[in-house]
């Protein structure tokens, strides 16, 4: 038996049962249409609230339970049965700047997704109308949502979003890509407290507030609260942010209203921000993070009882990988999976019975677990035109022995692959994941040698034209999988090539700062939201798109350029450019047409050629645990769960419905 057998044996599952388990998890389809899936469970005919809440009440402190609730709350069925209120989730988190487990699950859209992302069900909206040419699209609001504070939830809040932040020249010198269609701004109007018309300057079927998933963006802001850091609603602020120990009115306005990510449920809460999410946060500080129930949460089960269930949470911060693991497998959280990795998965198996839990495979959706990208702006000229060559890339990427990281981090299981869309998108072709990703060094020795890379010092250091070995640092945050594995098996790999690169992990607020600014060599991150819709949706300012995303943005004044339509940034490259148009263009076809097939083939046909971002492995199962006590987590109707940020991890799992068992 072969070490690696005996490994998972170790963990009370045989190699057999663990590849059968896989087997077994259907792939299943795109659904092409992005269908609104109408809510159709009857309304309670009363409400219930949580004990901890009717005490408040009976102090009055808070309105009656039916008085916080919208007219017609959400109806949510739980996945298995109807919970008991009270109790404490508890997770952990690698640091206060990035996100875990329960944060996750706290993002509260406009619509909620299926795991799969086939449907669409309305969450904070209601229903979506396009118009005939699909250049207008109105969303209508659910009415009587109220922020954590007791203040109606509004169209106004939106309108903040964009026309006071994202649009806001004193705080983005050009909008975010994301922002953006065809180079132009949304138009938004405001038709009535609950009615908001979005309007394009081209066809936008894949409108991003329609088609996003369970990814971490809330395209709001209680604006009653955020209004206060805001010069246009406070004429004292700059004044006020300084003696609040800020730099500028920007900073100041930046951190109150968690403005450093898309959603407040990215790092560690502002207390003081209303919200609209299950759960509010209490207290944050560099150990851990509190929170409790929202009494004005919108959402109630089939028995009238208000969500959410349980009445706590605490977040606690780790210091490593190993440590988030150790605290996950002696059963001291809830849930766990964001950190897990599947090389320990037969530690994980094997302490079930000790640690009071049950571990179960969900499958990445990732087009790349680990992925790579290099500089394609450095400051050194020697490197910059080496990592702009793209030969240069294929070479590396060449050579990477992906069987051999599969084998030793992924058990075997995941698929040795190019970074590019899962292969259940509707139009997936074999030869975007097959391209260059065969292990070939004599392949990769020839193009380096082409590259004028033939010298080399008597260590067998390749010698830069320049004369210097070459010689760079490969960054990343080990963070969100196996980051630190699998660089350092890529390291050896290039070693071979005689290529050194240093593997260099980071903190992710300083690696951030060295990609803004452009300093970094080379880095390793994943490459997600790679299921068909998000595919779709996200297109140019995803990870593959010119410029990269999140830790592998290896070209941000590329994108920068593209934002700004040319007054900004630096130009980019033909094919950059082509790359760009063709991710517009598939963003103007209607979802299942022969013009959106054509399109998303030629965007990833160019994605192809470019090769931009490097992939390793990707699509592997992923463990994560559920501690015994907690309840409605995992149905058994669904044999395949996707994993990743597509549809935003346990969010299509609807936290708010789990509960502890007594």
């Amino acid at each position: 038996m072969k070490k690696r057998d005996v490994a998972i044996q170790g963990g009370g599952i045989s190699r057999r049962d663990f590849q059968r388990m896989i087997a077994g998890a259907a792939l299943g389809a795109f659904a092409l249409p992005p269908v609104l899936v109408r809510e159709s469970l009857a309304q309670p005919s009363q409400f219930n609230e949580a004990p901890m809440l009717a005490d408040r009440v009976a102090r009055g402190e808070l309105p009656p339970v039916a008085e916080r609730l919208p007219k017609e709350p959400l109806v949510v069925e739980p996945t298995n049965r109807v919970g008991t209120y009270g109790g404490r989730l508890t997770g952990a988190g690698m640091a206060p700047e990035t996100t875990n487990d329960l944060q996750i699950g706290q993002t509260t859209g406009l619509f909620r997704f299926s795991n799969d992302l086939r449907e669409v069900y309305p969450e904070l909206a209601t229903g979506f109308e396009f118009n005939d040419d699909l250049t207008e699209c109105v969303i209508t609001l659910r009415k009587g949502v109220l922020w954590s504070d007791g203040t109606p939830f509004s169209a106004d809040d939106i309108i903040f979003y964009f026309e006071d932040w994202k649009y806001n020249s004193d705080l983005y010198s050009a909008p975010q890509g994301v922002w953006l269609h065809d180079g132009e701004r949304f138009g938004i109007e405001r038709i009535d407290d609950h009615t908001i018309r979005f309007s394009f300057a081209a066809p936008f079927p894949s409108f991003n507030l329609i088609h996003f998933s369970g990814a971490p963006i809330e395209p709001f802001r209680p604006a009653h609260y955020a209004r206060q850091f805001h010069p246009k609603y406070n004429s004292n602020v700059d004044a006020e942010a300084k003696a609040a120990g800020f730099n500028s009115w920007q900073q100041y306005f930046t951190t109150m209203i968690d403005g450093d990510s898309d959603s407040h449920h990215y790092g560690a809460s502002n207390p003081s921000m209303p919200v609209l999410s299950p759960w509010i946060p209490t207290s944050a500080d560099s150990q851990r993070q509190q929170y409790e129930r929202n009494p004005y949460y919108f959402k109630v089960d089939t028995e009238g009882n208000q969500l959410p269930y349980v009445d706590h949470m605490t977040v606690e911060y780790t210091t490593n990988a190993e440590v988030m693991n150790l605290k996950a497998v002696s059963g001291e959280l809830s849930v766990a999976g964001l950190d897990l990795q599947l090389v320990n998965f037969p530690i994980i198996r094997r302490g079930e019975e000790a640690g009071n839990y049950q571990t179960k495979l969900v499958f990445s959706e990732r087009g790349a677990d680990v992925a790579i990208a290099f500089n394609q702006l450095h400051p050194d000229p020697v490197l910059n035109a080496l990592f702009t060559d793209v030969r240069f890339r294929q070479a590396l990427s060449l050579g990477i022995n992906r069987d051999e990281i599969n084998e030793l981090v992924f058990l075997g299981q995941g698929t040795p692959r190019q970074a590019t869309v899962n292969e259940t998108a509707s139009f997936f072709d074999p030869q975007w994941a097959a391209h260059f990703a065969e292990f070939d060094t004599a392949k990769a020795n020839a193009l380096l040698d082409e590259l004028g890379l033939a010298e080399r010092d008597g260590n067998g250091v390749r010698l830069r034209p320049d004369g210097q070995p070459l010689a760079f640092q490969l960054e990343y945050l080990p963070q969100e999988g196996p980051k630190k594995e699998v660089v350092e098996l890529v390291v050896k790999h290039w070693q071979q090539l005689g290529v050194v690169a240093d593997a260099a992990a980071r903190e992710r607020g300083y690696l951030s700062e060295r990609l803004n600014s452009q300093e970094q060599h080379a880095t390793a991150w994943h490459v997600d939201r790679m299921l068909e819709r998000t595919a779709y949706a996200y297109a140019g300012s995803g990870k593959l798109g010119p410029g990269g995303g999140s830790m592998i943005r290896y070209a941000r004044e590329w994108q920068n350029w593209f934002n700004s339509g040319g007054a900004a940034g630096v130009e980019p490259p033909a094919e950059a450019k082509a790359l760009h148009a063709a991710y517009l263009d598939w963003q103007k076809t209607v979802v299942g047409s022969p013009e959106y097939e054509a399109a998303a083939r030629k965007v990833y046909d160019l994605t192809a050629d470019v090769l931009y971002v490097i992939g390793t492995v990707g699509q592997a199962p992923q463990p994560v645990i559920v501690r015994n006590d907690v309840e409605n987590v995992f149905g058994t109707e669904v044999d395949r769960y996707w994993w990743g940020a597509a549809n935003w991890f346990w969010h299509s799992l609807q936290p708010e419905q789990w509960f502890i068992k007594q």
